[in-house]
């Protein structure tokens, strides 16, 4: 809109306006409504088209059911170590499952069993190394896979979105099963073979522990060093008691043959063995013939007294002394006894004395092997200590490793706390995203228009209403005329209520516009 008196006064534009009503962006918008509706229809047909090239998505979905199992309750490494038994809240061990589900192993599994030209193929076909294609694949499936849980639940869900519908269900049931298999490999797979290794080797060392310690025996010529040290001890103590026997003895023959030696100078050699008479031998006779009679006759018969006068006289004859006719010496029988027993005393002292001799020559035998033993023993006992570790470690070791393998393989059966509630289906109904796009369109394609037709008229030198010029002028409006330069003569306006003139202010009489 121009005013009459354009060439005496300075151009003016709306945007010299104090304040703007939405009226004025109405009327401007309207004066532009060609480059709005123009631009509007491109970005909306610019849209149209994004939306129908889009192309529907499946997603597949599945549930896992969560429970506590033995692979979360503490076991000490040392027996009766405390705290045995705690377990973790459910809400924490389910919040572990769901990090594990997203983690890049887990993904890498599914993505190599439906492989990647299936999953991805404009991946696959991409010019660039298996490292970069790999990632590229891992960030497409972590950004098309969901996993969710309500609170207080001890359920995961998972759904998987994919063009194609049978891929998205085998991809969804491949993460579920290399979840399934990474689960148990984290949390008991890894300690079995970490434990086997440690048992291999642990045997090694046992192994190498033992063949030192036996070529330590076999140098040293020794069998059983333990029996070996404690035959010698007591056999240097047998020895020494034998010895202190073969002394002790030595010196009672000493002392008894010296006894007997002197006994034996003393007696004589011979001695007289016995004496005999004729009246003792008659007297006995006669003795003899009485006790025959006397049991043939009575003790007053002639021929009974007859032998009593002869025995009478005899008795009488032989208390007056009677010189034996016979008399016998011989050796001395107890000087020979003597003699005896001194030889045996003396043999006996000669035994003992080379048993004493023996027997001192076994105890050194024995101290100087018993000494050389006991310099052996503290290598011996390095050596057995040394295997003793080792082996009670590989035992203990081994224990841990088959507890490890018998419990991986219990939770690897049905013993699983993780149950999935069924298995991915393919999904038959698509989710497309036609109708988001060209809601956006339709936004995007109304905030451009609009701000290109405000744009376009900001950039004119006019006004959009009278009531703008008057608030720009401060000035009222009399009358709006149409263009001149238009073919088409408008309508003539209605003429706008003047507003009262401010005071000191010259009134405009006539106003040239064009609505």
């Amino acid at each position: 809109m121009n005013t009459s008196n354009e060439a005496a006064q300075p151009r003016i534009g709306w945007t010299d306006v104090s304040r703007v009503r939405a009226a004025d962006l109405l009327a401007m918008l309207w004066a532009e409504r060609a480059l709005v509706v123009g631009v509007g229809a491109a970005i909306c047909a610019l849209g149209l088209i994004a939306a129908i090239a889009a192309p529907r998505a499946y997603t597949a979905r599945t549930e896992l059911l969560v429970r506590m199992g033995e692979e979360y309750v503490y076991q000490p490494t040392a027996a009766g170590g405390a705290g045995a038994g705690a377990t973790p809240d459910m809400q924490a061990v389910v919040n572990a499952e769901m990090r594990m589900i997203g983690s890049g192993a887990v993904v890498r599994r599914a993505i190599d069993a439906v492989g990647l030209m299936t999953l991805y193929a404009d991946i696959a076909r991409a010019p660039e190394s298996d490292a970069r294609k790999l990632a590229a694949a891992e960030r497409a499936f972590a950004q098309h896979l969901t996993v969710e849980t309500a609170p207080q639940t001890p359920s995961i869900g998972l759904s998987f979105e994919h063009r194609d519908p049978e891929v998205a269900a085998l991809a969804l049931n491949a993460l579920v099963d290399g979840y399934l298999e990474h689960r148990r490999d984290v949390l008991v797979g890894g300690e079995f073979e970490a434990l086997t290794a440690e048992t291999t080797d642990a045997s090694t060392r046992a192994a190498t522990a033992s063949a030192a310690l036996s070529a330590f025996l076999t140098e040293n010529q020794i069998g059983d060093f333990e029996s070996e040290l404690a035959a010698l001890a007591a056999r240097a103590g047998d020895i020494e008691t034998q010895l202190l026997d073969a002394q002790a003895r030595r010196r009672e023959a000493e002392a008894r043959g010296g006894a007997l030696r002197a006994r034996y100078e003393s007696e004589p050699e011979q001695i007289e063995l016995y004496s005999e008479s004729d009246a003792r031998r008659e007297l006995v006779d006669a003795q003899m013939e009485r006790e025959r009679l006397l049991s043939r006759y009575q003790e007053d018969a002639m021929p009974v007294r007859e032998v009593d006068r002869r025995i009478s006289q005899l008795q009488q004859f032989l208390a007056g002394g009677d010189p034996p006719s016979v008399t016998r010496r011989g050796p001395n029988p107890v000087r020979q006894d003597i003699a005896s027993q001194l030889f045996a005393v003396e043999a006996e002292a000669r035994a003992q004395r080379g048993r004493e001799t023996a027997l001192t020559q076994q105890r050194d035998e024995v101290r100087a092997r018993l000494r050389a033993m006991q310099a052996l023993e503290p290598r011996f006992r390095a050596l057995l200590r040394e295997r003793s570790i080792v082996e009670t470690n590989a035992t203990a070791i081994a224990t841990r490793a088959e507890d490890a393998r018998t419990r991986s393989q219990m939770l690897g059966r049905a013993t699983d706390n993780i149950s999935p509630l069924e298995r991915a289906a393919v999904p038959t109904q698509g989710k497309s995203l036609r109708w988001p796009i060209m809601i956006v369109t339709l936004l995007i394609a109304f905030i451009v228009a609009v701000a290109a037709g405000l744009s376009r008229g900001l950039m004119r030198r006019s006004f959009p209403t009278p009531s703008s010029a008057a608030r720009a002028l401060n000035t009222p409006v009399l009358a709006v005329m149409p263009r001149q330069s238009q073919p088409k003569a408008a309508k003539p306006p209605k003429p706008a209520k003047p507003p009262k003139p401010a005071k000191g202010k010259p009134e405009l009489v006539v106003v040239e516009g064009g609505a």
